[in-house]
């Protein structure tokens, strides 16, 4: 699933990056609302230091079961639950043709806004908005108040199954993650003189 967001994300990235074509790219997308709304960097900081601070001890924790991350119980996938045992995945399968189907959804709409708009960042708003709320507020919100939990890891559980079997590739992903958020916290560095 992670995988699939990924390719989401950096396949318009490189698409700019190369100058393949006029995708809107997540930098660029979230630039543009800092831009627009100043108060948006602030979030973005706030969100980057949020997730540093759960990131972390997901990262350290033992992936076949739940944990206390700092006071807070989370489910075996990594998601912050009120009770760990009484979260359950039985009947959460639908969730990832949903997802999956947003995914498609929001892809065509980006791959489809500018073609039809030139400068408009509407698909970019729906794609992005579609990964943040299928990948991460719904999973959430199910777990913490439903005791329900979809059937896939959060990114930093993913990240650290991935460490314990190729370290290398692990530390590479953690590397680029820090590089985008400092990008997006940041935006446009490093390109300040362009």
């Amino acid at each position: 699933m992670w995988g699939l967001a990924a390719l989401a994300i950096a396949g318009p990235e490189l698409a700019s990056v190369f100058g393949v074509g006029d995708w809107p790219t997540i930098s660029a997308t979230v630039g543009h609302l800092e831009a627009a709304h100043s108060w948006v960097r602030l979030v973005v900081v706030f969100v980057i230091v949020v997730l540093g601070y759960y990131a972390v001890p997901q990262l350290l924790s033992h992936p076949a079961r739940p944990r206390i991350v700092p006071g807070q119980q989370t489910t075996v996938n990594g998601r912050a639950t009120r009770d760990a045992e009484a979260v359950r995945s039985a009947g959460m399968g639908w969730y990832l043709v949903v997802a999956i189907a947003g995914l498609v959804v929001g892809l065509v709409v980006a791959a489809g806004a500018r073609p039809l708009h030139p400068g408009t960042y509407a698909g970019a708003y729906v794609l992005y908005g579609l990964i943040a709320v299928l990948w991460v507020i719904v999973p959430s919100v199910l777990a913490m108040f439903f005791a329900r939990e979809v059937p896939f890891p959060t990114l930093f559980r993913t990240i650290g199954y991935l460490e314990r079997r190729a370290h290398p590739v692990a530390a590479i992903i953690l590397a680029l993650l820090v590089i985008l958020l400092l990008h997006l916290a940041f935006y446009p560095w490093p390109r300040y003189g362009s």
